[in-house]
C-alpha cells in the first residue's frame, strides 16, 4: 500500500527518516511511502542485474547497481530496483553511495501493486527529464512488461 504527504518534503527531510525496512520516494514534493520488494520482484531484479552488471564489466561501460536512491534535486527523490550509469557518468555518485544526477537507464520490475504508482506516478518525472526506463513484469504475473524510451514515447514489448 502506498501512501502519500500533503506536507512539501525534499532531500534533506528524507535523509532526516529513520531508517526502515520501507521505500521513501519523493515526487514533485510528495514523500510516498511503499513496502518493500516481494521476494519475487527481487528475484527478477537480481536476475537483470546479474546479467546487466556482467555486460556492463565485460565491456566497460559503467556500473549497474540498485535498489539506490537517485536525488535528481530536492524534490524529485526515488530508489529504483536497478540503473545503469555510464563509465564517464560515475561522478553522480556520491561518496556514501547515492546518485545525485539522471541515470542513463532506470529498471522498475512492477509489483503487483499499487500498480498506479509503479505505472504513472514514478514514471511522469523520467519522461520530463528524458530518462530511459524501462519496467519489467514478474514472470507469471498477468502484466507485460511495458518499454519507455527517453521521453514520452512508450513502446510495449
Amino acid at each position: 500500500m502506498e501512501r502519500t504527504s500533503a506536507v512539501r518534503y525534499t532531500y534533506q527531510d528524507l535523509l532526516a527518516l529513520p531508517e526502515s525496512a520501507t521505500r521513501h520516494e519523493i515526487l514533485d514534493g510528495r514523500l510516498h511511502v511503499t513496502a518493500a520488494p516481494r521476494v519475487n520482484q527481487q528475484r527478477v531484479a537480481l536476475d537483470l542485474a546479474a546479467i546487466m552488471r556482467a555486460l556492463a564489466r565485460e565491456h566497460g561501460l559503467g556500473e549497474v547497481v540498485g535498489p539506490v536512491t537517485i536525488h535528481v534535486h530536492d524534490e524529485l527523490v526515488f530508489e529504483p530496483d536497478l540503473v545503469f550509469i555510464r563509465s564517464d557518468r560515475l561522478e553522480i555518485v556520491d561518496p556514501d553511495g547515492d546518485v545525485h544526477g539522471v541515470p542513463d537507464l532506470i529498471i522498475e520490475v512492477l509489483s503487483p501493486s499499487p500498480r498506479s504508482y509503479d505505472r504513472t506516478l514514478k514514471r511522469k518525472p523520467w519522461a520530463t527529464l528524458r530518462i530511459s526506463s524501462a519496467a519489467a513484469s514478474i514472470p507469471g504475473s498477468i502484466h507485460r512488461p511495458i518499454w519507455r524510451g527517453a521521453g514520452t514515447s512508450t513502446t510495449p514489448c
